[in-house]
This record gives structure tokens, sequence and C-alpha cells, in this order.
């Protein structure tokens, strides 16, 4: 007959340990939001939990009994999923305390908005921002940054404004945002209702934005006023994918498509790296190695970086990307032109400033952000902007207002580009200055 090692009084010692232990685990993935919320994916860190307590409180009823549960290979087998799910645990728990002691950007509570994620597939332009709530800040359901005092009446006079995230508003609350200012200031002395829409999107070139005007105008959606606030994606989506005239993730979605057939046809293969690569072991680990790399899938490395970042004047001149750049770029003005004299509305065109160029005296913060930057990235901006001199001179509608802060010598940056509630004030006079 064989004997348990254990006494019935360890036995039923563990049975309750386990018991306790697995009832606290599914009570906390439900009620402590914040420990999985830590995570990259908070539904698959939560699942992980109530699995584990499951498990273990069925072992809690279970052990010490006779019963098949317990023949060997299953027990092996079984084994090995709990240490998996340990592993996962741990992990979980480790991003969470990684996140308490991380150090928090210091902003203004007023201005402090949760960061855009454009996570909504849009055809033609590819994505728009997910619809979400803040204190300060609101993404309609349409995926459009909301824009305090904009008049829902149909006769109202519209005004449509295009850009990247430095249009959307980055950390900026809804009221202060370039679009809501001119929202308020723009035509003072008219009786007419007024509707500002703010169609800017998270990391849009000029093209995308040019696409998304025609697809409004397609549906009948005709507006009396259209701005467009460009420059800073334009380079630099250049830069990310060496070549011009590209927008952002170029790579990212290229493989998407490409790989359409692969992805659904060894569909084995393709689900175990993107489940491990989403697995917060792997993520703690990569956190631990100092990379953050946003691919699903199983890699500890970061992606590698472009030509232009690695080699710059040695890869591609900068005088030479920075013609190839704006001659895309004018071919999008010369677009923007036929479609204004079609559909019969008015429209103007900014050059965007950037901390790079101009002569703004710069703030410590600012200068800082200045000397971290690339000299081949500083050198192609400003012989992009020597190229809007000639625009500026074919073109009456394009103005390059780069220098709209050389007087200013508050911090009006908050990195390279995007800028705090005071520089969005003065880019929105800026731009009334010439409606």
């Amino acid at each position: 007959m064989e004997k348990n090692s254990l006494s019935p009084s360890t036995i039923k010692a563990v049975r309750l340990c386990l018991l306790v232990t697995g009832i606290i685990l599914i009570l906390i993935a439900f009620l402590l939001n914040s420990l999985t919320s830590a995570t990259d994916h908070p539904n698959w860190s939560k699942a992980v939990i109530v699995v584990l307590g499951a498990i273990l409180t069925s072992f809690g009823l279970v052990i010490g009994k006779k019963t098949l549960f317990f023949r060997k290979i299953l027990m092996y087998m079984l084994s090995l999923f709990v240490a998996f799910l340990i592993v996962e645990f741990l992990g979980i728990i480790s991003l969470f305390l990684l996140g308490k002691f991380e150090p928090e950007i210091e902003i203004d509570p007023k201005e402090a908005i949760l960061i855009v994620n454009s996570g909504t597939y849009r055809p033609y332009v590819l994505w728009r921002a997910s619809p979400q709530s803040t204190l300060n800040s609101t993404i309609l359901n349409s995926g459009l940054r909301f824009v305090p005092g904009a008049s829902s009446d149909p006769s109202a006079i519209q005004v449509f404004v295009f850009g990247g995230s430095t249009i959307v508003g980055w950390k900026i609350p809804d009221q202060a945002t370039i679009c809501a200012q001119i929202q308020k200031n723009i035509f003072p002395e008219s009786n007419e209702q007024i509707c500002v829409t703010n169609f800017g999107q998270q990391g849009y070139v000029n093209t995308q934005q040019l696409i998304e005007l025609q697809l409004q105008l397609r549906s009948g959606n005709i507006p009396d006023l259209v701005i467009f606030y460009d420059g800073i994606n334009e380079v630099w989506s250049a830069v990310e994918s060496d070549t011009v005239g590209m927008h952002f993730n170029l790579q990212e979605i290229t493989d998407l498509y490409e790989n359409r057939n692969f992805t659904r046809d060894n569909s084995t293969h393709y689900g175990i790296l993107h489940f491990a690569g989403k697995l917060n072991a792997i993520n703690l680990l990569r956190k631990i190695l100092g990379h953050e790399v946003t691919t699903p899938f199983l890699s500890l490395f970061e992606a590698e970086p472009s030509q232009c970042m690695l080699y710059g004047e040695d890869f591609i001149a900068a005088e030479e990307f920075a013609k190839e750049i704006m001659n895309i770029y004018e071919g999008n003005l010369r677009i923007l032109r036929a479609l204004s004299e079609e559909f019969d509305f008015e429209y103007k065109v900014f050059w965007q400033p950037i901390l790079l160029t101009g002569n703004k005296p710069l703030s410590p913060s600012e200068d800082a952000i200045f000397n971290d930057q690339s000299l081949f990235l500083i050198h192609l901006y400003q012989e992009c902007e020597l190229l809007t001199n000639e625009l500026e001179n074919k073109y009456d509608n394009f103005y390059c207002i780069a220098n709209v802060f050389d007087s200013i010598e508050e911090t009006v940056f908050q990195d390279m580009c995007h800028l705090n509630a005071l520089g969005d004030s003065l880019i929105a006079e800026r731009i009334i200055l010439e409606l």
C-alpha cells in the first residue's frame, strides 16, 4: 500500500494555504485594476492571475485525495503550466513596482492629458485616434479632438484645421489647443456662428491631411476655410524611412500587408511569436535591458534605425534630401490650390516653427533639447526652411512662420516641436493675423 509522505495535518495546512492563495489572487485580478493596468496588455495579465488563482484553488480542493487528477504525467504538465503562470505573475508584479518607482513627468494639471493613441484604422489615411476622455482632454467618437465653443449650427462658418500632433494638442487641455484658440478669437467682429474642426492626427504628414480633405469634400462636407499647419512630420518621416513623401510606420504597415498570407497560412508559427511578444516576463526583460520595443513579436532588441539616423550626411546630403522633401510638399500645395478653385473654399498653409531653427532665445530646458539633436537633423531642417522662402514667393497662401518665437524668452517648446499653452496661443495669434 502506498503511503503518504506527509502527515494529515500538513496536507490540511497545504490545502488551506493553496485555497486561500488562489482565492486572494482571483479577488486581486478583479478588484485591483491598477496592478494589471501597469502592464502593456491588462486583459491578458488579468487572465493570468485568474487562471493561476483557479489552478491553485483546484489544487487546494483535491490535494491529498485519491483521484486520477494526480497521475504523474498530468502533474508534470500542470506543474510546467503553473511555473509559466508564476513567472508571468512575477512579471506583472515587477512591472507594477517599476511603474511606481519611475519618475513622473511634471506637468501642470491644467495641461495634463492622456497621450493620444492613434489606434483606429481609417481607409486611405491609415489611422485615427481612438475616442477617449480625461479631465481636460476629449477625443470624440469621430476620432477628432474636441474644440470648445464650436458651433453645431449647419449654417455656421466652417473652418477645417489639418496637421499632426502639434495641431491635436500634445499634453494641452481642450481649451488651450491651437484650434480652440482659433475658434475663440477668429473673426471677432463677426456676428456669425463659427465651427472650427480639428482634423489633426498624431503623426499625420501633409499627404494624409490632403487625402482627408478630399474625403470630406467627396462626402459633401465643404468648408469655407481650410488651414494646414505642417513641417515637422514632412521632414521626420523622411528621416525615419530614408524616403521622402512617406507616412510614419512605413515598414510596420508594409510588413502587415505583405506578410498577410504568411500570417494566415502559418498561424501557429506567427501566433507563437505574437503571443510570446506580449508576455509580461518578456516586457520586463526588455525594460531591464533598456529596450522599449513596440513590435508585438518576440524580440529583445529595438528596430534598427534608418540610414539617415545612422550615417547622416554620409548617407545623403542634407541639401539634396531637403529638395526632395520640399518637391513633394510643393506638389501637394498645387493639388490644394486646384481643390480650392474647384470646391470654392479659401485656404492658408503654415510651415511651423521648431526648436532647431529660427532665432528664439532658448531657455535652459530648450537648450538641453537642442543639444540632444544630431547635426544632420538640424542641417536638414534648416535647408528645408530655406526652401520655404521660394514657396512663399510662388504661393500667396503659404506662410513660413518659423521665426514667430524670435522675441519670446519664455519656454514654449516641450520638445523639438510640441508647444506648451503659451506657444499654442502665439501660433493661433499668428495664424489669425493672416486670415
